[in-house]
């Protein structure tokens, strides 16, 4: 917006738009997800006697078997919500290395995962062998339930959804693979990148991983820098903004991000 002599905008004015604009779109969003959400739920059915069109019960020892097929039956980008990283088909060593090799000959796998998949070595390990083959990998403070949908030709999730011990359902119907692709991307869109490069990091890195609830020793382990580093970054923030908690921490910095980001909006 231009600002000339005849028509000057006050800066509690233009926070007060931001702000109407940023209320509309979260709404909009929270429509979008709440119809998705109840579009998903039909996949519950397919634990119920009465089967389902579509949706096809698969055995564990099958899932890989079905997985590798969907993989080289697909074209476009193959979206992967994860919940565990320690059980699932993509844990055959068959089914990974097809997958993996897939991913490094150039196609596009988007993978989101739980924020505590960095809690242990065994899960940034996991993540850092994908990242390697050319996974795009984002974060999200929790994860509801785990599937694949391959391009448009079918998904692979949990038989009941966010029930990891419920098995495996193989689904065809176009409306539910479209639905689950939806839930995907808006997931996505809200979920945090994935950064492997500690000196690029940064504060703000460090702030935001703190945001999804990691603890410090996760933390550490992810960015590559020891516990007292991390600790003292976190001390040395609170320090300069004046906050005795994280919590404190939190709610001061999510508070100037608005007028900062104004800020430089309005002098470009």
């Amino acid at each position: 917006m231009a600002l000339t002599s005849g028509n000057v905008t006050s800066p509690a004015r233009l926070l007060e738009e931001y702000f109407d604009r940023e209320d509309a779109r979260i709404e909009e969003r929270l429509r979008d997800l709440g119809q998705i959400r109840d579009l998903v739920g039909r996949l519950a059915q397919g634990s119920s006697t009465t089967a389902t069109p579509g949706v096809e019960p698969i055995s564990e020892e099958m899932a890989p078997t079905v997985v590798q097929r969907l993989i080289h039956e697909s074209s476009g980008v193959l979206r992967n919500l994860v919940m565990v990283v320690d059980a699932g088909p993509a844990l055959d060593d068959v089914t990974m290395r097809d997958n993996q090799q897939w991913v490094a000959a150039g196609n596009v796998q988007r993978t989101i995962y739980p924020a505590h998949a960095l809690d242990t070595p065994q899960g940034l390990q996991w993540l850092r062998s994908w990242s390697t083959v050319g996974e795009e990998q984002r974060l999200l403070p929790e994860v509801g339930s785990e599937y694949a949908v391959f391009g448009d030709v079918g998904a692979v999730g949990l038989r009941r959804w966010g029930d990891v011990s419920s098995g495996y359902v193989l689904i065809r119907d176009p409306l539910l693979i479209s639905t689950l692709a939806a839930y995907f991307d808006l997931a996505w869109e809200h979920s945090h990148p994935v950064p492997y490069a500690a000196g690029a990091a940064g504060d703000a890195r460090l702030v935001e991983l703190l945001g999804m609830g990691l603890k410090d020793e996760a933390i550490a382990r992810f960015l590559g820098v020891g516990l007292r580093t991390v600790r003292r970054r976190i001390a040395a923030l609170m320090s300069i903004h004046g906050v005795d908690t994280r919590f404190q921490l939190g709610a001061a910095l999510a508070a100037s991000r608005p007028a900062a980001s104004m800020a430089g909006r309005h002098t470009r």
